[in-house]
């Protein structure tokens, strides 16, 4: 029966298997040189069994001295490998200098091996008899005394099983305990094996030759260490892939919905601002699409409707109107919330000309209109809505789409001022007027700042027809435009903020030309138009003040006019500054009655002194029977002890019919039309104290 051959060959194939397969796995793994150095030590240390396995076989006993010296050889190799090995296994910092110390040594001895007579450890060999096992197979003996240079083979050898106590004990005190265990039953078996061998020398026993099994042992217990923490890193591996591809889908949900965020109305669920300039790009980049139209819409009275019923109901609301847009807008069409209660619709390709194009527009902006003007039932309140539209058709020359937005806002801001709930398309003249309007703002502050507005004053005159007062109005002369008309630049003004600056410049330029007139006897005063924002100024009384004291004027000779939309905004600060005024002796008016808003019990607690009736009151005026309107305003400024001005007095019918009426003063083409400060100041010597209708 043979089983022990078998066995030494069954062990250096596991230790040659095991070699390949960690060999590969350090290919593929960042294990650093771990696995690389454990293959090629079981590698080498499968050789070194065969070879062992060969000495035994009595079929070899002819070659016994090459393999003796092959297997020293072997022996020679697998040591400085298992220290590369001992320090990568063990973490052992600054470990280099020793790999290279035993694979020098190593490397002498193997040499010294190759060329001694009989090998590195035996002087000669003798030939002992068969070792008869108890199962009857037969192991070839050979012995032999020993060389001078075994020794140092030897001396070698126990370095390294040192090096190998160090790398368990340094193991045990560290994190990695684990590692420790196999490799101390590797040193004990290894020192069992030693100590049978000199047994074995000392007292001459022929037996088993056992040098190569603590090899397999420290083969056959590191793989299983080794693998055990690869199944360990798999697992943790595995985890940690299914953790990144959880993360990685949470991160692409994630993406998508701020994606979706991005682009979508968080209230509404429609398309934003941002979705709709990409799809207005789309349509304009499709050159074979046909004629198309951006509608942009504005719903009107909501603010109204959010400030009665609170921001919750104006949320419902704005999700009811999304709703119904959704529900009219054509097919094919495109609908965004823009921002507020500012929508668009896209209608891309709708006709092959730009006139059909139009034409439907107007209509699916009708339709929607009609839509929303239909009552909506929210809660216990029917609220009705409506809308301004502004479109513009695409494609034009030199449309993008920025132009196109721009166009579509011009359309619905002219909807809106021509009295809303309108639809109006774009034309070439909005540009050319918005064009004009910017050039205006720019140029009028410019003017500003170099007094380039001049002054001209409109003669007032009493019952009497005397000189009573002027109305001072800017006027400014464009170097390009010619004459630009009071309302166009005061409402650029108002619009672009500078309404603050021309009511200042205004009022100097009164001041100064009230100290430039000729001195009258009575009172003649001139009349300065303020603006609801420059009246809330917090220095405005203060700069008032500082105006009257640097001209030197009485200011029992200003009256400032303020409208009644003043009281709108804020009645208490109006109020407040009114009454600073007039405690200066300054006169404030109540200007254009009769076109705001103005609470008449306001009006009765303010020290206001003096009404001007609008001249929209006066143009259509009745004279026989005497307008009764007219009458009840001049009653009521009587009773509140005002003094009353009529403008816009055109005809001597008209002035007399007012006077008769009760009416203070005059101020029209029938008196004068406005001129300049010297012209009055002329007007004023010829008809000083006598009547301008004598």
């Amino acid at each position: 029966m043979v089983i022990w051959l078998p066995t030494l060959w069954m062990a250096a194939g596991v230790c040659v298997f095991a070699g390949a397969h960690f060999l590969y796995v350090g290919r593929s793994r960042d294990s650093g040189w771990l696995y690389p150095a454990f293959g090629l030590l079981c590698l080498s240390v499968g050789a070194y069994i065969a070879v062992s396995a060969l000495m035994q076989t009595p079929q070899m006993q002819a070659s016994y001295a090459l393999l003796e010296r092959l297997h020293v050889g072997l022996a020679c190799v697998v040591y400085p490998v298992a220290v590369w090995f001992l320090a990568s296994y063990s973490g052992w910092q600054g470990s280099r200098p020793w790999v290279i110390a035993t694979s020098l040594v190593f490397g002498i001895l193997l040499v010294l091996n190759c060329f001694a007579p009989d090998g590195l450890l035996l002087a000669g060999f003798v030939e002992q008899p068969a070792l008869i096992l108890p199962w009857g197979e037969q192991i070839n003996q050979f012995t032999g005394p020993p060389s001078p240079l075994a020794v140092y083979f030897y001396a070698a050898t126990m370095v390294v099983f040192l090096i190998a106590f160090r790398c368990c004990w340094a193991l045990r005190r560290t994190a990695q305990r684990a590692r420790a265990k196999p490799l101390l039953i590797y040193l004990i078996v290894q020192l069992v094996a030693v100590i049978h061998a000199e047994y074995v020398t000392i007292f001459g026993k022929v037996t088993l030759d056992w040098e190569a099994i603590p090899f397999l042992v420290l083969v056959v217990l590191l793989s299983r260490t080794l693998t055990l923490e690869m199944r360990r890193y798999a697992r943790e591996l595995g985890r940690s892939v299914a953790a990144l591809r959880s993360e990685n889908t949470a991160r692409k949900e994630s993406q998508a919905l701020l994606q979706h965020l991005a682009n979508h109305d968080a209230l509404t669920g429609l398309p934003n601002w941002r979705a709709m300039r990409e799809l207005v790009d789309a349509a304009l980049a499709d050159s074979k699409s046909g004629f198309g139209a951006l509608l942009v819409m504005d719903v009107e009275r909501f603010k109204v409707i959010n400030d009665a019923l609170g921001h919750r109901m104006g949320d419902i609301l704005v999700r009811e109107i999304a709703l119904r847009l959704e529900q009219v807008c054509p097919d094919g069409s495109y609908l965004a919330r823009l921002n507020g209660v500012e929508f668009a619709v896209l209608l891309n390709g709708i006709a092959n000309d730009a006139e059909s194009a139009a034409t439907l527009a107007l209509a699916a902006a009708e339709s929607v209109r009609r839509e929303l003007t239909q009552p909506l039932k929210l809660d216990a309140h029917n609220l009705s809505t409506d809308v301004s539209t502004g479109l513009a058709i695409f494609p034009t020359a030199g449309t993008d789409c920025d132009v196109l937005l721009r166009q579509a806002y011009m359309a619905l801001n002219a909807a809106k001022a021509g009295g809303r709930r309108r639809v109006v398309a774009f034309s070439p003249e909005m540009q050319a007027e918005a064009e004009r309007s910017l050039r205006l703002e720019h140029d009028l502050r410019v003017a500003l700042e170099h007094d380039d507005l001049r002054l001209e004053l409109q003669p007032q005159v009493d019952r009497a027809g005397r000189l009573s007062g002027a109305e001072a109005l800017l006027r400014w002369t464009h170097p390009e435009f010619g004459p630009i008309g009071p309302q166009e630049f005061i409402r650029i003004a108002e619009e672009s903020g500078q309404i603050h600056r021309v009511g200042a410049c205004a009022l100097s330029l009164a001041c100064t030309a009230l100290a430039s007139l000729p001195p009258q006897t009575g009172s003649f005063r001139i009349a300065v138009n303020i603006s609801p924002s420059q009246l809330f100024l917090p220095d405005f009384v203060e700069s008032v003040r500082a105006c009257i004291d640097a001209s030197g004027i009485d200011p029992g000779q200003l009256t400032l006019e303020i409208t009644e939309s003043a009281f709108v905004h804020d009645v208490t600060d109006a109020t407040t500054k009114i009454r600073a005024l007039d405690s200066l002796g300054i006169r404030v008016a109540l200007d254009d009655f009769g076109t705001g808003y103005a609470c008449i019990a306001t009006l009765k607690s303010l020290p206001l002194r003096e009404l001007k009736i609008d001249q929209v009151f006066v143009r259509d005026m009745r004279i026989d029977p005497p307008d009764r309107f007219i009458r009840a305003m001049i009653n009521m400024a009587r009773a509140m002890d005002m003094h009353v001005v009529a403008e816009g007095v055109e005809t001597a019918a008209q002035r007399a019919a007012l006077s008769a009426m009760g009416c203070d003063a005059f101020q029209g083409y029938l008196i004068a039309r406005p001129m300049e400060v010297a012209a009055l100041g002329e007007l004023m010597r010829r008809h000083v104290g006598n009547s301008m209708f004598a």
